[in-house]
């Protein structure tokens, strides 16, 4: 028996489906000789610190930092059933088919069930990067030995022990590090989470601070013998009145320039033609996907993630968790059936219907292509689509077809002209074959002017018309939506200043991957660290707090590129599993020393404990009631305690207890004469009395006339 072990259900269908002779059985599949089971992703789970000991249930700073020996895994709770039933029929199997997601996350879920029941039998590879009947049947005949993919798994394992080592440890040490600050809550860190929060929150600083100022822009309208044209000014380097961008900010100085131009004679000092093309945008990889996906129909990243995984499932698209815009060349002679089957969906009966299928766009390259191609439509027939599912399928199937058009052709032009000792830019573009860009709205040049230039020369001269003076103010950067932080995640070299590390960024295509960037930025969210107003991405207070207090090394995203970059290694084979968790077993005591040697400033409305100056921290009694606490030793001997008053600790000065002249006959401790809080007979208030040795001697005494009434036990028959 040849067994299947697909990572989840609908992959295992699909196998099944073109195998043939489907036979469903409870938990998997029998075609013929071969039998299809599936995995729900990691049927394994890495266990938590208190599974190697039970000391670390509770969080202390002595235990840190929690370097495991050996990591260990678990089956799910609700995988257990699963799991026996892959056991047993592995049990049977003469060889094994790998059938995990083509990437390094789908290689390790698999491989881990094989290792989990001691398989150790021979072992297929099959790697699917459409799931339509024609893709599944051409890999079923191309399997390789999944031997070949150890690197792939390692580096899967590589990252997620990593990824433990320092979450457990990093997100403690935080926590516990952050009481001293006044924080509330757990500061939870990680290698990707982190530097990703740090892009919104100095994002969100650098708006909050930002303060407008004016500038004006000149426009002026040059009169041709062949006609006129608008130019813009432009300042010379000795020009007065710019600001450190070039910008001019000088009202008198735009209002003499205006005088002095309008109505002027000049002459053209420069004209400029070049006939350029413009060819159609690449096929999407995920994070182009989530970004326009953003933009043009408002869906968050993960939606559009799940969207894009609901589509492939559905046999309608091909793998979507893909970094890649490329194709492969052996894949263009397909191309004129899927156009053709496009071209029968509604909709899409004139851009698929009018495509030239002997044009081979750039998208065709196999040296760009990397462990998966672009995202493209299959070919089968899309029916009962949800209205996300349907629209994400025509942004797909779109920039698809528009590969099979004639790229935009078009005339840049330039004139530069001098007018009194100024110079004025006119820019314009004119179109000579629209293209693909008869289908799609060009929007990568937004700052191209559609304004068509006459026929001009070098030296001719001209008459200055009127000059437009223009008010403007500088804005501040954009708030992030999820479209654009995965964008900026993509391409964090952008917002680095480091020439080394901007390097290493670009080479390693920034933080986190195609398949996690979402689950990054809703992990954010349900931590509470981001939130979304009006679908654009603001940090919380909670947020901002933990990237102030966290180590540089934490919120540098040259730190995970750099991750990135040995992972890359171990998958290539350059670099081993050993190797690169024994550097992460060196340096995550590093980090969990520099996160306790950190001086933080109590945080902005902390309150602080009156004996000691510490913070207090609200807690909740097992009865449900709020309080506040200090446990400072060091500050005092015993921990204060306040009351919660409205969601502050009630700091009113508590009454001096007065100690009496009468002792305890328990303790021997003076006795304190106590108001009872309810009314005695005529409304008079009653009184009793306490031990001041409270709470560990808890007696008390009836008032009798103002002194404690002691009651004599009485003496039974043996005289004691």
């Amino acid at each position: 028996m040849r067994l299947f072990i697909a990572e989840k259900p609908s992959l295992g269908r699909a196998i099944a489906a073109g195998l043939g002779n489907v036979e469903k059985r409870n938990g998997y599949i029998e075609c013929g000789q071969d039998v299809v089971t599936w995995c729900f992703g990691h049927l394994l789970e890495m266990d938590q610190p208190e599974a190697y000991d039970e000391k670390y249930k509770v969080w202390r700073k002595e235990e840190l930092p929690i370097l495991p020996g050996t990591f260990n895994a678990s089956v799910r709770k609700d995988a257990v059933v699963q799991m026996k039933i892959i056991g047993k029929l592995l049990r049977d199997a003469e060889m094994v088919v790998n059938a995990g997601d083509p990437d390094r996350e789908g290689q390790l879920l698999v491989d881990e069930v094989l290792e989990y029941h001691d398989y150790a039998g021979f072992c297929e590879r099959i790697w699917l990067a459409a799931l339509d009947d024609k893709s599944v049947k051409k890999a079923l005949t191309s399997m390789t030995d999944n031997s070949d993919y150890t690197g792939l798994r390692d580096a899967a394992r590589a990252r997620a022990q990593a990824d433990w080592l320092v979450g457990m440890n990093c997100t403690r040490a935080m926590t516990l590090k952050g009481r001293d600050a006044g924080s509330q809550g757990v500061l939870s860190l990680g290698r990707v989470q982190t530097p990703t929060l740090a892009l919104v929150v100095n994002r969100d600083l650098a708006i909050e601070n930002f303060k407008p100022h004016p500038y004006f822009t000149l426009h002026v309208e040059i009169i041709h013998e062949a006609g006129s044209f608008t130019g813009t000014f432009q300042p010379l380097d000795t020009q007065k009145g710019l600001d450190d961008q070039g910008r001019l900010i000088n009202p008198d100085e735009a209002y003499r320039l205006k005088k002095e131009v309008s109505s002027q004679a000049g002459k053209i000092l420069e004209a400029y033609k070049e006939k350029k093309k413009k060819n159609p945008p690449l096929p999407h990889c995920l994070s182009s996907l989530q970004k326009a996906a953003s933009s043009k129909l408002g869906m968050g990243a993960k939606q559009v993630l799940d969207v894009a995984q609901a589509l492939y499932e559905k046999k309608l698209t091909t793998y979507p968790r893909s970094d890649c815009r490329y194709l492969p060349e052996e894949q263009f002679d397909e191309a004129d059936s899927v156009l053709a089957a496009l071209a029968n969906v509604s909709g899409f009966e004139q851009i698929a219907g009018n495509t030239d299928c002997s044009i081979k766009s750039a998208a065709y390259n196999t040296k760009k292509v990397t462990a998966h191609h672009a995202i493209i439509p299959t070919g089968e027939t899309p029916s009962n689509l949800s209205a996300d599912e349907s629209a994400l399928y025509r942004m797909i199937a779109q920039i698809f077809c528009i590969q099979f058009y004639a790229a935009m052709e078009y005339e840049a032009q330039k004139i530069l002209t001098g007018i009194n000792h100024t110079v004025w830019k006119s820019t314009g573009r004119n179109i000579l074959n629209s293209g693909w860009t008869a289908f799609i709205r060009e929007q990568e040049d937004e700052t191209a002017e559609d304004q068509i230039l006459p026929e001009v020369h070098q030296n001719d001269g001209i008459t200055a018309g009127q000059v437009d003076i223009k008010s403007q103010k500088t804005k501040p950067p954009a708030r992030f939506t999820e479209g654009t932080l995965i964008e900026a995640m993509a391409n964090i070299h952008r917002f680095i200043e480091d020439t080394e590390a901007k390097k290493t960024l670009k080479e390693n295509e920034g933080i986190g991957t195609e398949a996690t960037r979402a689950g990054i930025i809703e992990t954010l969210k349900a931590r509470q660290l981001i939130e979304l107003q009006k679908k654009k991405i603001i940090s919380t207070d909670l947020g901002r707090q933990l990237v102030k207090m966290a180590p540089e090394v934490l919120t540098d995203p040259v730190t995970t590129a750099q991750w990135e970059s040995r992972l890359s290694g171990i998958v290539d084979g350059n670099e081993s599993l050993s190797a690169f968790m024994t550097d992460q077993t060196t340096q995550v005591p590093e980090l969990v020393k520099a996160i306790f040697d950190l001086q933080l400033d109590p945080l902005p409305g902390t309150h602080l404990c009156p004996e000691c100056d510490r913070p207090l921290h609200r807690q909740k009694s097992k009865k449900g009631a709020w309080y506040w606490a200090c446990f400072n030793q060091d500050g005092h001997a015993k921990p204060v305690f306040l009351n919660d008053k409205n969601g502050k600790p009630d700091l009113t000065p508590k009454k001096k207890i007065e100690l009496s002249e009468h002792k305890c006959r328990a303790c021997g401790k003076p006795l304190v004469k106590r108001e009872s809080k309810k009314k005695g007979k005529g409304g008079k208030n009653n009184y009793w009395w306490g031990c001041s040795g409270f709470p560990k001697c808890k007696q008390t005494y009836f008032d009798d006339n103002g002194k404690p009434q002691f009651t004599e036990k009485k003496e039974n028959n043996n005289g004691f």
